[in-house]
């Protein structure tokens, strides 16, 4: 698999500048450049920053397939990313719940 290529089709099809990318995934935006361009290979941290950032997971990175999440879920990510690690533990839980 090429990771740069997978990492720009992925954040393409988010509809992700590069700067958005970086910003999401706690990086520089010159060193995801980097490793899209591939002039860099993304260490485990980085690439799992960057999935991070796409929303997705390390599984869904090395799937075939491709990733497509739902706005509706995105919006829930989004508003999670937001919240303290104890109130996502609440609301985690309030989602276990409402599963049953």
């Amino acid at each position: 698999m090429n990771v740069a290529k997978r990492i720009t089709e992925l954040r393409k099809l988010k509809g992700y500048s590069t700067n958005k990318l970086a910003i999401t995934s706690d990086l520089s935006q010159g060193f995801v450049r980097q490793i899209e361009l591939g002039k860099k290979q993304p260490t485990v941290d980085s690439l799992r920053k960057i999935c991070n950032g796409l929303g997705i997971s390390l599984h869904d990175f090395f799937s075939d397939e491709t990733v497509a999440i739902p706005l509706d879920i995105e919006s829930l990510i989004n508003v999670a990313k937001t919240l303290t690690p104890e109130q996502r533990r609440a609301l985690q839980s309030f989602l276990e719940l409402m599963k049953k």
